[in-house]
């Protein structure tokens, strides 16, 4: 008779028979790694990054044009927080995201704003509509808010262009010449009897050694009459050199 068990010690015995065994959670990899597999449920649409980034650039054309103004350094940080919405590929975290930047771009325009400063205010709006422009979750919320992005940004770049157009490309017809004193046209010259000459504006920038005196004129102004204009402002007495500012400013 054979014995059966002939060899039944030498045999494997426990987990070690079925082969090696994996042991823990399977691995998975860095956490940021996670939004690399979101399916595209998960994402963003095309459609919200295409407006965020659309507030991006209006933040930067209007940082641009703002650059000159003493404010113009403050624009700098609403500028990287819109701009950060551009690299968040979930579409949960952007739309907290959006919100979040939106709503205090909204709070810190409304603040500037007081102080007739505008130009946060255009793509904080832009921004709050990106997040709630997602057509799978409704195809009208997001074609109205896309719309109204668009409007917004039209109506903001224009004026843009055109204050940027005013202050550096449009002639500005305006004389400047330093003056003795500090506000010349209140101790030194009646303002009456330039208005007399076709100014339309006449403007005063206090310097150490007195006053800068700028003053516009109407540009339907004859030859002649700018003449007499110019001669006008050469006489007040210790003036110095007539600039005509052309283009620009009269720095």
């Amino acid at each position: 008779m054979t014995d059966v068990t002939a060899g039944a010690g030498t045999e494997p015995s426990g987990p070690e028979q079925w082969g090696p065994q994996e042991s823990g959670p399977q691995e998975w990899g860095p956490v940021e790694a996670l939004e690399e597999h979101a399916g595209p449920e998960e994402r963003i649409h095309w459609l919200q990054r295409s407006m965020a980034g659309l507030a991006a650039l209006l933040m930067a054309a209007l940082t641009a044009v703002c650059a000159t103004s003493p404010l113009g350094m403050v624009l700098l940080l609403p500028l990287v927080a819109i701009a950060s919405t551009l690299f968040v590929r979930e579409r949960d975290a952007f739309r907290t995201l959006c919100i979040t930047v939106g709503g205090l771009g909204f709070l810190i325009g409304i603040l500037l704003a007081t102080f007739g400063f505008l130009p946060v205010l255009p793509s904080a709006i832009v921004l709050l509509l990106a997040a709630w422009a997602d057509p799978r979750r409704s195809t009208v919320c997001a074609s109205v808010c896309a719309a109204v992005s668009v409007l917004v940004a039209a109506v903001a770049l224009t004026a843009a262009g055109s204050l940027a157009y005013n202050a550096w490309l449009r002639p500005s017809y305006a004389y400047s010449v330093d003056v003795e004193g500090r506000l010349y046209t209140q101790d030194g010259l009646h303002e009456g009897e330039l208005w007399e000459y076709g100014v339309t504006g006449i403007y005063e920038t206090g310097l150490d050694t007195g006053t800068r005196l700028k003053v516009t004129y109407d540009e339907s102004l004859t030859g002649p009459e700018r003449a007499a204009l110019r001669a006008f402002l050469e006489d007040i007495p210790g003036a110095g050199p007539l600039q005509d500012c052309g283009r620009g400013d009269c720095d």
